[in-house]
């Protein structure tokens, strides 16, 4: 039973967070990114790609990064990620 209501109250918390107009982004280990919410990229190359986000600059750095899939809204990274890092 207990289990049950922590359960409830995790669901109460975290429908409770204010909405952030922020990319949605997913890290799979330190060897692809996925950003959606992504609204155009303002530098490529191999070792640094720049994306315009909603509100935010996310810059991507590491070795052999590669655009593997673009489109309107979304993008996919991968290389051998070493860091990312947010400019408001």
């Amino acid at each position: 039973m207990k289990e049950k209501k922590e359960k409830k109250e995790t669901k109460r918390h975290y429908s409770s967070l204010p909405s952030v107009n922020a990319p949605c982004i997913e890290l799979s280990g330190n060897r692809e990114l996925l950003i959606e919410g992504s609204k155009g990229v303002l530098e490529y190359a191999t070792d640094t790609i720049r994306v315009n986000t909603a509100g935010m600059l996310l810059t991507v750095c590491g070795r052999e990064l590669n655009l593997r899939c673009i489109s309107d809204s979304a993008l996919i990274i991968d290389g051998f990620i070493t860091s990312l890092s947010f400019t408001v």
